[in-house]
């Protein structure tokens, strides 16, 4: 998916999940949504943090250790305890974390879904029909109806 699909789903899910339209935790859930990707030069994040995502794109395979719980459990971790500090809203500190597990979800729906239990080499993959699964990555098309 690209980043403005990670974007809206994190945005819709956070906003139904948390009950809030408030755009901090919304733009909280967007910067999460974008994180997964943080493990390929390719992606617009990647792109930005391009020190870092080679780092990781040359440790680790694309859409396993950042498409992970584990990972969304690190962030979490960081997000609640900085919300903790700081003395901010647990709806603030929630939305980092949850956009990345969003975003991580959806990815389970594409052709080649994630490692969402690394470092178990398991592929989570949401649709049991090959054919039924999002395509990712090159231009989309559009399916006519006969």
């Amino acid at each position: 998916m690209i980043a403005i699909t990670h974007a809206i789903i994190a945005t819709a899910g956070t906003s139904l999940i948390l009950g809030t339209a408030d755009p901090l935790p919304l733009g909280l859930a967007i910067l999460g949504s974008q994180l997964p990707d943080l493990g390929t030069t390719e992606s617009t994040i990647g792109k930005i943090f391009f020190p870092i995502s080679s780092w990781i794109e040359d440790r680790f395979p694309h859409r396993s250790i950042t498409h992970s719980l584990l990972a969304t459990g690190v962030i979490a971790v960081v997000s609640l305890l900085l919300g903790h500090f700081l003395l901010l809203d647990i709806k603030i500190a929630a939305a980092l974390p949850l956009g990345h597990l969003l975003s991580c979800f959806s990815d389970t729906f594409t052709k080649q879904g994630v490692q969402l239990f690394y470092p178990v080499p398991a592929w989570a993959v949401s649709v049991s029909n090959p054919r039924r699964r999002l395509k990712t990555g090159g231009e989309s098309r559009t399916v006519g109806v006969s």
